[in-house]
């Protein structure tokens, strides 16, 4: 089944899953999962999934068919009114008629058993009655046509804004794919320069391409690692912050901001990083490999091995077998400890100089 795509930078190939109908909102009518989340978050009940509005727009062909309905009902009782008002004149004509033969034909006593109408005709009574009747009914059809213009212009109204809608979502929609195809390249630009360790140049591109998209994740982890490289810990940790307030849900940016508290021997502080980032994904091992390593730091070496090993029951490599016998070393495990150092030597450790130093301990 064909679908909609999200053009919105980072999660551009994101399904559309509904329409905003909040009046105000300047963004993109359309959303994503992620957009509901970011772009739409301080309206999310404004946010109706395809399958609500297909609901809601039932649901308003009912409503509308029953003040269709009631629009008729009021017609039939004006309707109504009206034949009984003309049926009473045409009563009254007709015994004015009646009593103008009588007169004519010298019948006085019929006559006068209805001369009450007469005086009733005589007095303007009934006349100024009719007169303002008049005056009110005439408000009717004046209130009519003002509803009906009122309607046209609504739905005037309506069916322009919905062509600039269109335009102006046409028009948006080219500009974020181009700002998203800038932004690309130059996030581009800067891991390349990052690899090459050209730090300040990378630093430039990510904030180029982040002028273009402040709410590219990826640009903002990759501009906290280069930071964390020239050892600017608290801007590195500025740039994670970013990226969690845009996806809260992105368990890199969790781990790697602990792995920056860890720098600056804020272990506590990492240790909830960690368990943030396990928590959204508990099948990323490092997660439980670095909260292990801050346990280790806080010396609460059971606890560290613990998180070892439920990172080994998930990926064995030999960094990770060094750090469990580090603490397997501490807690003076010396059996355990050694066979784990050899183990991690066998599996290619580039850490053999300090591995052997601790055999050497044993």
């Amino acid at each position: 089944m064909n679908f909609l795509s999200c053009k919105q930078l980072d999660h551009e190939n994101k399904e559309i899953i509904g329409f905003c109908l909040n009046q105000n909102c300047q963004n993109s009518t359309q959303y994503c999962s992620e957009c509901f989340n970011t772009t739409h978050s301080e309206h999310q009940k404004d946010c109706v999934l395809f399958s609500t509005i297909n609901y809601f727009m039932k649901e308003l062909i009912k409503v509308n068919n029953e003040l269709r309905k009631q629009f008729n009902q009021v017609y039939i009782r004006i309707q109504n009114y009206f034949e009984e008002i003309q049926n009473n004149m045409d009563q009254e004509i007709q015994i004015l008629e009646n009593m103008t033969y009588q007169l004519q034909n010298h019948e006085y006593l019929a006559f006068k058993s209805q001369i009450h109408i007469i005086k009733q005709f005589y007095s303007k009574e009934n006349e100024n009655y009719k007169q303002q009747q008049l005056i009110e009914l005439n408000k009717i059809p004046n209130k009519l046509k003002n509803m009906v213009s009122d309607q046209t212009k609504l739905n005037q109204q309506v069916s322009s804004d919905g062509k600039t809608s269109v335009r102006t979502n046409k028009q948006s929609l080219r500009n974020e794919q181009l700002n998203f195809e800038e932004a690309e390249r130059l996030f581009d630009e800067g891991k390349a320069l990052r690899r090459s360790k050209n730090y300040q140049e990378a630093i430039e591109r990510f904030n180029q391409a982040l002028s273009l998209n402040p709410q590219y994740v990826r640009v903002w982890i990759n501009k906290a690692l280069v930071l964390s490289k020239l050892k600017r810990f608290q801007e590195a940790i500025e740039c994670y912050d970013q990226a969690i307030s845009i996806d809260t849900k992105d368990f890199l940016s969790w781990n790697n901001k602990g792995m920056v508290l860890c720098n600056l021997n804020q272990h506590q502080e990492a240790i909830k990083c960690f368990d943030q980032a396990i928590s959204i994904n508990p099948k990323f091992d490092a997660s439980f490999s670095n909260k292990g390593f801050a346990l280790h730091q806080l010396k609460r070496y059971w606890d560290a091995l613990q998180c070892y090993d439920q990172a080994l029951s998930i990926c064995i490599n030999p960094s990770l077998l060094k750090r469990k016998a580090d603490s397997l070393f501490e807690l003076n495990f010396k059996y355990n400890a050694k066979q784990v150092y050899l183990e991690a030597l066998q599996l290619g450790s580039n850490e053999t100089d300090y591995i052997n130093k601790q055999l050497s301990k044993l």
